[in-house]
């Protein structure tokens, strides 16, 4: 494909559009999004350089335009993602066409698997991987001038200040990823390549190599200095200093467990990303749904395979040289990844794949074009666009759902909670976003209640969050008092003694927060949260002035009110004795035809007409239910209930506790 470079920047736009684009309005916080979000509504944005002193300074400096640009929309964060992760795909086709300018097409072609290259699954996350994606145009930017000096015909000035850029957009990048110094070693193989095809004897080619990449070795020797002799990192896990001193007290096991993690690292990088996480996230797709990402993926295909026509005339001279410098990107880019102790794991730490996917696209572009007949290697070209195209629909898919699952289970306990007592600590349990850190509960819980900084000296919530893990079940049980913890200067202060239990077994069930009785506990409930149940406190709700309003950008406009929102106004008005309230809710859903998916929501309106309304009510809600633990646990919540009449008690048994 011969075209003009504007030509081709529009074909990367319109590929990369058909992956990233059809849902990416639907994308909202996620993952690090709350806590850095929090910290910048509450401090000001200048909460981000003590939050990224730590461990990488210079996002801050990032972070803090960004958030002054595009504030707490998550859309001009994605749009800006996806302006930077195409500006990154047309500055490694500048390389490209530098590096073998007769190979047209295929440059275009390695271009194209690199912006959708399905291994790197966290471009929806686009508020915390907005220092990645921007790091990564960086890279592409400074290598590209690498390039430049060394093939143009410049003068020896322009020569310097290319390579004077180059070196200070390199530092550039690595302040804000220090882990994609791999590309380092990317930037000397390309040296080296071009010396390599220097018409002059071996050894001189050897010594230009040598001497061409000297004055570009302050890049990742000056980074490395700064990193170990002067930075204090607070971070063990991007703490050089940290690493090696493992690697020093084992050096035979750590050796050999690196060796087996690059071999997997490679196995992942290079082969599975084309199959496994599509694998992982076909079976949350509904039939729409793939039929949707069918289309997608078909229409970008024939793009790409009509792109890649008309190519038989094209220089092949070039497949050896690429496929090779490829596979040494390939490990190069993992070899920091493996050194720090990481590993590609789809599809939470799929950014590890980012370096590599470049040697990724090169090695793929050089084997379909080894390939006989025009047509065949359309045929498999396009199959790969179709392949990550599909993908990253599908990663698009359920960043969307689990946006609209989180909103939905924060909006459910805005309704239910008009205020929690500060210092409480929640544990939760959400039905489809993941639970790796505290943050991902006690950010989005102050972003709704407490908005504001409390604290002048310190980034401190006013709640606090555990993690739904063994360990905390025995803390909760031994009834440990508060637990001090210092993360990214971010103090917080969770106590075992002052829980607050918030679960969503399932998107169809509504959020419940959990207490000593009966009537709060669900047969959908796993064990973990049933033990912790006796000892998380109600009252930590407080009644406060009124239905706090989530914020729009993080928690989006309020949603119908379905059933979910009848079941929480009624739990709240049954927390604190207002039957009469309970009774004129259950009738409104009535009205609605509103019922729950799970039966244990049944239980506020049964007390209700148990004390105040119809006993032929209490025989109708019976009739549904038909999960017989919900059943057990209705007999024990209106058993328990003080002011029923003997008349009624004896309709409870009869309906409710016959099993007994």
């Amino acid at each position: 494909m011969k075209s003009k470079p504007w030509l081709i920047f529009i074909l990367f736009i319109g590929i990369a559009g058909l992956a990233y684009l059809p849902l990416l309005a639907k994308f909202g916080y996620a993952f690090d999004d709350w806590y850095l979000m929090w910290s910048a509504k509450a401090y000001s944005p200048q909460a981000f350089f003590p939050i990224f002193s730590i461990d990488r300074p210079l996002r801050a400096y990032l972070m803090f335009p960004a958030y002054l640009l595009f504030g707490e929309n998550p859309l001009w964060y994605n749009l800006s993602a996806f302006a930077l992760r195409v500006t990154g795909a047309f500055l490694f086709w500048w390389m490209l066409r530098m590096l073998w300018p007769r190979a047209q097409t295929a440059t275009m072609g390695m271009a194209l698997l690199f912006v959708i290259y399905p291994g790197f699954l966290s471009q929806p996350n686009a508020i915390d991987y907005q220092s990645h994606i921007a790091a990564l145009a960086l890279a592409m930017f400074s290598l590209a001038l690498t390039v430049k000096a060394f093939t143009a015909a410049n003068s020896t000035l322009e020569r310097i200040a290319m390579l004077i850029g180059s070196a200070v957009v390199g530092w550039l990048y690595l302040g804000l990823m220090e882990y994609y110094i791999g590309f380092e070693l990317v930037r000397a193989l390309l040296v080296g390549l071009l010396a390599l095809r220097a018409e002059i004897p071996w050894p001189q080619r050897v010594k230009k190599a040598l001497i061409d990449w000297l004055p570009l070795s302050v890049v990742p020797f000056g980074f490395v200095f700064w990193r170990v002799f002067i930075f204090v990192g607070e971070r063990k896990a991007t703490d050089a200093g940290a690493q090696l001193a493992l690697a020093i007290a084992s050096p035979l096991r750590a050796a050999l467990g690196w060796a087996m993690g690059l071999f997997q690292d490679i196995f992942q990088t290079v082969l599975m990303a084309w199959v496994l996480p599509l694998a992982q996230l076909w079976g949350r797709l509904s039939a729409w749904q793939i039929a949707a990402g069918l289309v997608l993926g078909i229409l970008g295909a024939f793009v790409a395979g009509l792109a890649l026509k008309n190519n038989e005339n094209e220089d092949r001279d070039w497949r050896v040289e690429v496929f090779w410098l490829g596979a040494a990107i390939v490990v190069g880019g993992l070899i920091p990844v493996v050194l720090a102790n990481r590993s590609v794991e789809f599809p939470y730490y799929s950014r590890y794949t980012l370096i590599s996917s470049t040697g990724v696209a090169m090695m793929a572009v050089a084997l379909v074009f080894s390939l006989p007949g025009q047509k065949l290697r359309q045929i498999f070209f396009s199959t790969l666009i179709f392949l990550s195209i599909l993908t990253h629909f599908a990663n698009s898919v359920n960043a969307a759902n689990e946006t609209a699952s989180m909103r939905d289970f924060w909006w459910q306990v805005a309704w239910r909670a008009p205020m929690l007592e500060q210092n409480s600590t929640l544990i939760a349990q959400y039905p489809l976003a993941p639970m790796q850190e505290d943050y991902f509960v006690w950010g989005p819980a102050n972003l709704i209640y407490y908005p504001q900084k409390l604290y002048d000296k310190d980034i401190q919530p006013a709640l606090f969050a555990a993690l739904p893990t063994d360990e905390t079940l025995q803390k909760v049980l031994a009834r440990e008092r508060q637990e001090y913890d210092k993360r990214r200067n971010i103090i917080t202060y969770a106590n075992y003694r002052n829980i607050l239990v918030l679960v969503q077994p399932t998107t169809k069930s509504c959020v419940r927060i959990l207490g000593p009785d009966a009537a709060h506990i669900s047969a959908l409930d796993a064990d973990i949260f049933i033990q912790m149940a006796p000892f998380s406190e109600i009252e930590r709700v407080q009644a406060g002035s009124g239905q706090p309003t989530p914020p729009y950008f993080a928690f989006g406009a309020e949603p119908e009110h379905g059933w979910c929102y009848y079941y929480q106004k009624a739990s709240l008005a049954r927390q604190y004795g207002d039957w009469q309230a309970v009774l004129n809710l259950g009738s409104e859903a009535r009205l609605k035809n509103l019922s729950p998916y799970d039966e244990i929501e049944w239980i506020p309106f049964l007390q209700a007409e148990a004390l105040l309304g119809e006993p032929e009510r209490l025989t109708e809600i019976g009739a549904q239910m038909k999960d017989e633990f919900a059943r057990q646990q209705a007999c024990l919540a209106l058993r328990g209930l003080d002011g029923v009449s003997s008349q009624t008690a004896s309709q409870i048994d009869a309906i409710f506790c016959v099993s007994e």
